[in-house]
């Protein structure tokens, strides 16, 4: 039983020393946040993964001039909630970039013909990928502590 229990710790031991080192060893800059505005923070990003899900099931299913609608109400610029102003200016552009660019895809959905054509489902991918490079970017370049 011993053994086990030694064993058992050694292994914590390792994991919170390997999660301490990949901590360290990230590159990303690291942003403080109050714990109240991280959680909303958090819960924001939370929001804005789900609302890029259900965008791209409408468009899966057809449904891009949903899939528009929900882009703009949910993810387009106005949306946010002043969590910007605790945040570095570089994150506050790439959000800005990031609202834009669903903002963008909004107007794509209701200019492509319905159903989509071929230059149709080109627009929508090109203005889905405009939102997804802001993603990738912004959680490339940043984390939260």
């Amino acid at each position: 039983m011993r053994g086990k229990v030694l064993g058992l710790l050694a292994a914590l031991t390792i994991a919170a020393s390997a999660t301490a080192a990949a901590a360290s060893d990230d590159p990303r800059i690291a942003i403080d946040l109050p714990p109240d505005v991280r959680e909303t923070f958090l819960e924001h990003m939370r929001t804005h993964m789900t609302s890029l899900d259900e965008v791209l099931q409408l468009v899966g299913a057809g449904r891009v001039r949903e899939a528009g609608t929900l882009a703009r109400k949910e993810m387009a610029i106005g949306q946010g909630l002043g969590i910007g102003r605790h945040m570095p200016p570089e994150f506050r552009e790439m959000g800005f970039a990031f609202h834009r660019a669903a903002d963008d895809f909004a107007r794509v959905t209701a200019t492509v013909a319905d159903p989509p054509d071929a230059a149709g489902w080109k627009a929508l991918v090109a203005g889905l990928a405009g939102i997804t490079t802001q993603c990738a970017g912004c959680h490339g370049a940043f984390r939260v502590k």
